[in-house]
């Protein structure tokens, strides 16, 4: 009898349905012979609950945002949630799509709902108080708790009803007093770039104000910088937005807090080739943090706003990228991942080398998105070649074919990069010039023909967080490659049988947090 009810038709769904399950003895029997039983099944069921959430369904959605024609003057309320809902309703038929198709978690872009290029007094109207997350505000069942909050209830019920995570950007305002906060905006409240996150149940578990702002004079830089966390049955979550992908504070402090294995991303992205097009350095980023990265993006391909995916530490679980005016839908399987095994100790071993000796061209300086970088020009269809900058070297071999009269460069940089923000790098970068000369080599391509068949890259990095990244072309369409094709361990980038298509640029974007200038957010104003 007892056998039978073990095996009776039971959906365990969380850890807290099992441990329901397990505190009714009666659900089997009083016999002492059930009562073992049952001890035993529920420690069984603990085990099923790990099994069941090995993986979860995640989604991106890709936004060509409707922007408002009037950004600087005031607007009333009623004309702000006229404009958001625009949005909202594309929001809310992604989220029954995504709900329909048993998607766990959702993310939609930084400045979805509304735009960006809003002055301060424009963008106020389109903000609202967000509580504090402790409360679990669940906004669609209490939807009168606070005033002028029409769109977290929108959201708190998109969420209840499609049973899924729900992560949006959102504007928050937080009144404040100078005379007793001295940071405190003239206006009296501060204009936060906001996170949000529910959960299936509509209620509000986390908010996230966006540290690193960027040409947003609307928004005010918080006066605490929060690291921000949040838990599913599939894993532990940080949150971070756009801009703050380059710096420590938030994204190392936040890889660095135990369980974090995943991350989700609202970004406004604006593609800068040849190393940080949206999808390749987010790509980079999730291969080496060893996270699950979650990006998603606005579309204004005119302005360069493109390219959202959805990466996993083994490559692209989905990623999108079109020239195309208009919003897309990603949905890929990934693996659960508990805990990242990114480096969380400054202790980095450098790589050493035997290199061949074997005579190179001359090495020449170009710019790379205004870093001067030394190069080496690719003169042979095989070869192994260095190059050095600060004390950084670079090192590769290589085998090509195809497209052999294309100019591809080699070089490396190590230094302050201090344009439209700053941050210390050091780069090796393999990527394909422009035209013949080499001054060209660095700016912006997405055509190529050339293939790499073999490639080994390696360099002598002072630091162990180190991305490496991987952006091909098919036809001018920007593409990654397949996690099959290459590795990456301690330094050493590899493909031991080539990239599926054309080269746009191969490399590892390294980030040494430690010689960071200290510096304000980039502002306009």
């Amino acid at each position: 009898m007892c056998q039978n009810v073990g095996r009776s038709n039971i959906k365990v769904q969380s850890p807290h349905d099992m441990q329901t399950l397990c505190e009714v003895p009666k659900f089997y029997s009083t016999m002492f012979s059930c009562i073992i039983y049952n001890v035993v099944i529920c420690s069984i069921l603990y085990v099923v609950v790990d099994s069941e959430n090995s993986t979860f369904r995640a989604a991106v959605y890709e936004h060509a945002v409707i922007i408002p024609t009037e950004r600087k003057a005031w607007v009333d309320r009623s004309t702000a949630l006229e404009n958001m809902m625009k949005n909202f309703e594309i929001y809310k038929v992604q989220a029954e799509i995504a709900g329909k198709q048993n998607v766990n978690i959702l993310v939609f872009p930084e400045d979805g709902l509304f735009g960006m290029g809003f002055s301060r007094a424009g963008l106020e109207s389109y903000l609202e108080y967000i509580p504090d997350p402790n409360e679990k505000w669940n906004a669609c069942n209490f939807p009168d708790k606070y005033e002028n909050t029409e769109i977290q209830r929108k959201l708190s019920c998109v969420a209840k009803e499609n049973s899924l995570y729900l992560v949006v950007n959102m504007g928050d305002r937080q009144s404040c007093n100078s005379t007793n906060d001295t940071k405190c905006p003239h206006d009296g409240h501060y204009q936060f770039n906001t996170d949000v996150v529910y959960n299936p149940k509509g209620e509000l578990i986390a908010k996230y104000h966006k540290i690193n702002l960027f040409y947003e004079k609307q928004f005010d830089t918080p006066p605490v910088s929060d690291i921000v966390t949040f838990d599913t049955p599939f894993g532990k979550f940080a949150m971070f937005t756009c801009f703050d992908i380059l710096f420590k504070t938030p994204a190392l402090d936040s890889l660095k807090i135990q369980g974090v294995g995943n991350v989700v991303f609202p970004t406004a992205w604006m593609d800068a080739l040849p190393l940080l097009a949206a999808i390749q350095f987010h790509s980079a980023f999730a291969a080496g943090s060893k996270v699950n990265f979650l990006a998603a993006n606005i579309n204004l391909p005119s302005f360069r706003f493109h390219g959202s995916g959805i990466y996993s530490p083994e490559g692209y679980g989905a990623f999108h990228y079109s020239e195309k005016h208009g919003g897309k839908l990603l949905i890929a399987n990934l693996s659960v991942v508990q805990n990242s095994n990114f480096i969380t100790q400054d202790i980095y071993t450098t790589p050493t080398y035997e290199l061949e000796s074997q005579n190179q061209s001359r090495q020449f300086n170009s710019y790379v998105f205004h870093d001067l970088f030394t190069f080496v020009p690719l003169t042979k269809a095989t070869g192994i070649i260095s190059v050095c900058n600060g004390k950084l070297c670079c090192h590769l071999k290589y085998e090509r074919s195809n497209g052999g009269f294309e100019n591809y460069a080699f070089g490396a940089f190590d230094g302050l990069h201090t344009y439209e923000g700053v941050y210390y790098i050091q780069v090796c970068t393999l990527l394909k010039c422009e035209s013949s000369s080499e001054d060209s080599c660095g700016k912006p391509v997405k055509t190529a023909s050339t293939s790499f068949t073999n490639l080994k890259m390696s360099g002598t990095f002072g630091t162990p967080y180190v991305f490496p990244e991987i952006l091909l072309t098919d036809h001018g369409t920007l593409k990654l490659s397949s996690g099959n094709s290459w590795s990456y361990d301690n330094g050493t980038l590899q493909s031991d049988r080539g990239f599926e298509l054309p080269v746009i640029s191969v490399g590892m974007f390294a980030r040494d947090y430690h010689l960071d200038e200290d510096t304000e957010p980039v502002r306009d104003d």
